[in-house]
C-alpha cells in the first residue's frame, strides 16, 4: 500500500474576549490537519500540534516530510517513524516542531492502515473497547472570578463529569482563592485537577503546595517548566499529591528522563505533540513499566481526542481521557463528524475502521491557518 500523497493543512479561527489563562490572552485557535492518501484510494487524516507556529509546522510536513514519506509502504509505519527520526530528528533538525509535524504523520498513517485492514485503531493497537472516565478540561476555566469559575464547574457536573481540571498560572493567592471556592462549592465527591501550565517558580510552588494539599488536589500538572526536572523530582519527593506532566515533553526519550528521575507520578503524553499514536503507545508501555498511569493531554480538534479514546483502550495503564470543554470550537464540533463523544462523563471509542471519523475538509479554506502564535 504506497503512500501516494502527504500534506498538511494550517487551521485556525479567532476568538473574541476569551477568558484569560497561564499562557496568556487568547486571540486565536489553531491546528493542523494532515492527510495522507494511498495507491488504493485510502485516505488518513492526523493532527499536528501548532506549536504557535501553525504555518510554520505545515510547512515542515510539506516540505521536510512529504518527501520522505511519499513513495513508503503505508502498513510500514514503525520503519517510516524511524527513518523520519534519523533524517530530521535526531541531529541538526529543527527541534520539537519536528516531532509535532511527524505526530500528524503518523496519526494519519494509523488512521490509513486500520481503514485498509477494516478494523478501528484501538483493536489495531491490541487494545478492547471500553468505557473511559473523562474529566472537563481542554480550552475551560480560565482565570475568573471564584464564583463564575464555581459556577461553570457546577455546569460540567450536572453534564455528569466527576472530575474537572482548573488553571492556575495566575497569582499563588488568586490561584488559591479559586481552588478553594470551587472546592468548598463542589463537596469532596468531584476530583478537581489543577494545571499550572508551567508558570510556578521554586519558590511559589512552596507557597501553594499547603493550601494544594489541604484542598486535597487529583493532581498537580506542569508546575515548572519542561526543562526544569530538577524541581519535578524534589517536589514529588516532598508531597502525597501526585505530579502530572508530559505534554510539553517529546518521544520516549524525554518521558524515560521524567520517569528514571521520579520527576512525575503521571504521565502525560500527547499523540499530536510527542510523536503520534506510535511513540505515545511506546511512551504507555514505558511508564507501566514504572507502574505509572497515563493520562494523555487532548488537542484542540476531534482527531487527537479520537486518537486519545483509542490509545487509552489498547494502554493497560489508562487512567482518565481529558475532554475539551470550550463552548466553541469548530475543530471540534464540525471538523469531524462520527467521532467519539463525552456521555455522562465517559467516552468510549467507535468501532469504525480508522480513527472512527468522516472529516470536512470544506474547513480547509473556511478557516485558513493564521500566522503567528495564538496567545498574546
Amino acid at each position: 500500500m504506497k503512500i501516494t500523497e502527504v500534506q498538511a493543512f494550517p487551521l485556525s479561527f479567532r476568538l473574541v474576549d476569551a477568558p484569560r489563562r497561564g499562557s496568556g490572552q487568547p486571540v486565536k485557535k489553531d491546528t493542523v490537519v494532515v492527510r495522507v492518501r494511498t495507491e488504493d484510494g485510502i485516505t488518513g487524516y492526523g493532527e499536528s500540534h501548532h506549536a504557535l507556529a501553525p504555518t510554520v509546522v505545515a510547512a515542515l510536513v510539506n516540505q521536510n516530510l512529504a518527501p520522505i514519506v511519499v513513495g513508503a509502504d503505508a502498513m510500514a509505519i514503525e520503519q517510516i517513524w524511524q527513518t523520519i527520526y534519523i533524517k530530521q530528528g535526531q541531529t541538526h533538525g529543527p527541534g520539537w516542531a519536528l516531532y509535532k509535524a511527524l505526530s500528524g504523520v503518523d496519526m494519519a498513517l494509523w488512521d490509513a492502515r486500520a481503514k485498509a485492514l477494516e478494523l478501528p485503531v484501538w483493536r489495531l493497537l491490541g487494545g478492547e473497547k471500553r468505557k473511559i472516565r473523562a474529566y472537563a478540561g481542554g480550552v475551560s476555566f480560565g482565570f475568573k472570578a471564584p464564583s463564575a469559575l464555581l459556577e461553570e464547574a457546577q455546569g460540567y457536573v450536572s453534564q455528569g463529569f466527576t472530575a474537572i481540571k482548573l488553571r492556575l498560572g495566575d497569582s499563588v493567592h488568586n490561584d488559591i482563592e479559586r481552588v478553594r471556592a470551587v472546592r468548598l462549592g463542589l463537596g469532596g465527591d468531584v476530583d478537581i485537577m489543577v494545571d499550572i501550565n508551567t508558570r510556578y517558580t521554586y519558590m511559589d510552588m512552596q507557597r501553594a503546595l499547603p493550601a494544594l494539599e489541604e484542598l486535597d488536589v487529583f493532581w498537580i500538572e506542569e508546575p515548572f517548566t519542561p526543562d526544569n526536572l530538577a524541581d519535578y523530582a524534589h517536589f514529588n519527593a516532598r508531597t502525597r499529591l501526585p505530579i502530572a506532566a508530559g505534554e510539553n515533553h517529546f518521544t520516549r526519550f524525554q518521558a524515560r528522563q521524567l520517569l528514571e528521575t521520579a520527576a512525575v507520578d503521571i504521565i502525560q503524553p500527547d499523540p499530536a505533540k510527542a510523536g503520534g499514536i506510535t511513540e505515545c503507545k511506546k511512551i504507555a508501555d514505558l511508564a507501566s513499566a514504572f507502574r505509572r498511569p497515563l493520562a494523555p493531554h487532548t488537542g484542540l480538534s476531534a482527531i487527537d481526542a479520537a486518537a486519545c479514546v483509542h490509545l487509552l483502550c489498547a494502554a493497560s495503564n489508562a487512567l482518565i481521557y481529558e475532554a475539551d470543554c470550550a463552548p466553541y470550537n469548530p475543530f471540534r464540533d464540525e471538523l469531524c463528524s462520527g467521532a467519539p463523544a463525552v456521555i455522562d462523563g465517559w467516552i468510549e471509542p467507535s468501532d469504525r475502521p480508522g480513527l472512527g471519523f468522516d472529516l470536512d475538509e470544506s474547513l480547509f479554506t473556511r478557516m485558513p491557518g493564521i500566522a503567528g502564535p495564538c496567545y498574546q
